[in-house]
């Protein structure tokens, strides 16, 4: 599995929700608020069935690609792109869980969706391994060399596998992917 390839399949997804959500009937005021991040649909209003029924998945896609960092989606793209060409983090294997992670109290999960449930209502870091995902404490991550100081750990939700932020998780994988070369 390459993460960076899953989470952009992820986004692209999210992106298609964001624009149904958007033109549901009643509009999803969630939706209409993320859409006026645009320049051009900063007047957006649930009662204007026109311009909702106007709005694109290119719109949406744009969004996404904002809450990201990102000025737009082609932007976006080509960042995950390179980081999905580039070993070692692309292909999740046991990466975040070296022999020494042992000594943590970990909480393990088969899904993410479980995984990110739990997450959500316990805090802690989400980490992938091979085709699985675990939640672990601050010192496991210290361990590994991303500390969980760094303010990127927060501006990703504590997530690795699909971060609230790509520009920041990208930060935190070349940060590890540093450190891991270095060994």
């Amino acid at each position: 599995m390459n993460i960076f390839l899953e989470h952009y399949n992820y986004l692209k997804n999210e992106a298609g929700l964001l624009l149904k959500h958007a033109q549901a009937e009643p509009p999803s005021d969630e939706a209409i608020s993320r859409f006026r991040t645009l320049e051009t649909h900063a007047s957006l209003a649930p009662s204007n069935k026109p311009a909702i029924a106007a709005l694109q998945l290119k719109h949406a896609l744009t969004v996404i690609a904002i809450e990201n960092g990102y000025d737009s989606w082609d932007e976006l793209k080509k960042a995950i792109e390179q980081a999905a060409a580039t070993p070692p983090l692309a292909e999740v294997k046991d990466q975040f869980y070296p022999m020494r992670g042992a000594a943590y109290w970990n909480n393990w999960f088969a899904s993410y969706k479980k995984a990110k449930d739990v997450h959500k209502q316990s805090g802690g870091f989400l980490l992938p391994f091979r085709n699985q995902f675990f939640i672990c404490e601050e010192g496991f991550v210290d361990e590994l060399g991303i500390p969980a100081a760094l303010p990127e750990w927060k501006t990703i939700g504590f997530d690795w596998v699909h971060p609230a932020n790509v520009k920041a998780w990208l930060r935190l994988n070349e940060r590890y992917a540093s450190k891991l070369a270095a060994k």
